[in-house]
């Protein structure tokens, strides 16, 4: 079992094809946080190999911070560069918004929280965009992002978690943003899913996740996903029996910037983990299923 990985110079030539296609859909990118990204990783993808310890030692934190932060730009790149730049309007205005911010997600407050929510929303739709494998991005979605799959459109409201006892707050305003999106949908084949970006809980963002090998890092990864929701899943459940029914289950996502000392090279991986409401219909875990492995691209 081993982790897919790139080589920095892949990286930062993703990197950099990302931001030229977010400059071709109208994405202004002034002098804001994607650029100092780019200067440090383009500087950094060949110096690191023969950089001095000392001066290692003062660039790691910003070169690591930088290259946990290009990932989710180069995920919706990879999604949708080849859709026509008219139906992207709403990740547009996502990503102009996701590319304002503090330059590190060490040094985000209460207060400049915004980018990196609307970001969030936009790595989800992203990631739920894979029409050859049967599930694709509701890119026009009234909610935060919406997915179609089975034959079902899944409305999502994201919230990113800053910590354990603003779970409640999140999950019980994304489940009342749901309702009255639901409200206003016809048919049976609507529901509702909260997704919520945990990162935070483990990692500001500029800390290293290492591990004695690649089979490690995934099993260890696993664990902390099933631990968190086995520990917090009460939270949601029970604010779920008093929703809609329709509101079927949540998504978690976390992501690290991670090392396996066996190959001693540092690489970024996001968990994605979903746990079903308590009492849902055997027809909406299957869907839950299907999502879950589409998310994490083992189907």
């Amino acid at each position: 079992m081993s982790i897919q990985t790139e080589s920095y110079e892949a990286i930062a030539q993703n990197y950099s094809d990302a931001l030229e296609w977010m400059r071709e859909i109208g994405v202004r990118l002034g002098p804001n946080r994607t650029q100092h990204y780019q200067r440090v990783v383009e500087h950094w993808k060949d110096e690191y190999k023969t950089a001095t310890k000392e001066v290692a030692k003062n660039i790691f934190p910003d070169f690591v911070s930088s290259m946990f932060e290009i990932h989710d730009f180069i995920d919706i790149y990879r999604a949708f560069h080849n859709v026509p730049v008219d139906q992207l309007n709403h990740i547009i205005e996502k990503l102009q918004k996701g590319v304002n911010g503090p330059v590190n997600a060490a040094d985000e407050t209460q207060k400049s929280t915004t980018a990196r929510n609307y970001l969030f929303e936009a790595t989800l739709a992203a990631r739920a965009h894979r029409p050859d494998k049967g599930v694709e991005t509701i890119l026009d979605a009234k909610s935060d992002t919406g997915i179609i799959i089975g034959h079902k459109k899944l409305w999502v409201e994201c919230k990113r978690v800053t910590s354990v006892n603003k779970i409640e707050a999140n999950v019980n305003k994304a489940s009342s943003q749901l309702e009255s999106i639901l409200k206003k949908q016809y048919g049976s084949g609507h529901r509702g899913i909260v997704a919520l970006d945990v990162t935070k809980l483990f990692n500001a963002g500029d800390k290293i996740y290492v591990s004695e090998s690649d089979e490690q890092l995934m099993t260890s990864l696993d664990q902390k996903m099933d631990q968190f929701i086995e520990e917090n899943s009460n939270i949601w459940q029970q604010l779920y029996e008093r929703r809609s029914k329709k509101i079927i289950g949540t998504i978690i996502r976390f992501a690290f910037m991670c090392t396996s000392e066996s190959r001693n090279l540092l690489v970024h991986t996001s968990q994605w983990g979903m746990n079903p409401r308590r009492g849902a219909f055997d027809s909406d875990e299957k869907i839950q299923e299907l999502l879950a492995s589409k998310l994490k691209g083992t189907e």
